[in-house]
């Protein structure tokens, strides 16, 4: 894969997770590679494929963040864990779809799982040795964006095409 195509993959990450959390009502912003020391994270991860890439996203953030970005009708003043959780979750789908939105720009249409959350400070995680692996950390190292990838031969991400149908307006529920 060329540079511009990684490039092209790290401008989608940024730009998806900073339009996520401020729809949530969050500014963060993206920040050297440092991890920051987290009491309690929350990890979600979900997978994607498509006919010629296929890989992961992990987003793991800051169990306090979480929480403050959730909607009014489920922030309490002290939500449970299991609530927090299964935002974190919905999180990691948000942002996915906001990625999916932008590869289809380009030609490139992916199929999304259902996320898998974990939360606790002493998991490891081991990445997979993918030829895509891109890592990105925002709010001083309290959200980590990884993306992993495997990909076709000759698979690059092309210029945005104007000739595609658009896809879905981000936030918009989609009922079938």
């Amino acid at each position: 894969m060329n540079p511009e195509s990684l490039q092209r993959i790290d401008g989608f990450l940024t730009s998806s997770t900073q339009d996520l959390f401020r729809a949530n009502g969050i500014d963060i912003a993206p920040n050297s590679q440092k991890r920051a020391d987290v009491d309690s994270p929350l990890t979600a991860t979900i997978g994607f494929t498509s006919p010629n890439l296929r890989g992961l996203l992990v987003l793991t953030l800051d169990r306090g963040l979480a929480a403050r970005s959730l909607p009014p009708n489920l922030g309490k003043e002290k939500p449970g864990d299991v609530i927090v959780a299964d935002w974190t979750g919905e999180l990691s789908n948000q942002l996915l779809g906001r990625l999916k939105n932008r590869f289809h720009a380009t030609g490139i249409d992916i199929s999304l799982s259902t996320p898998i959350v974990f939360m606790g400070k002493e998991m490891r995680h081991f990445t997979n040795q993918s030829p895509i692996h891109r890592m990105l950390f925002f709010a001083d190292g309290r959200v980590l964006v990884e993306l992993q990838a495997n990909f076709d031969r000759d698979f690059e991400i092309e210029e945005d095409s104007e000739d595609l149908e658009p896809s879905q307006p981000e936030g918009e529920a989609l009922f079938f």
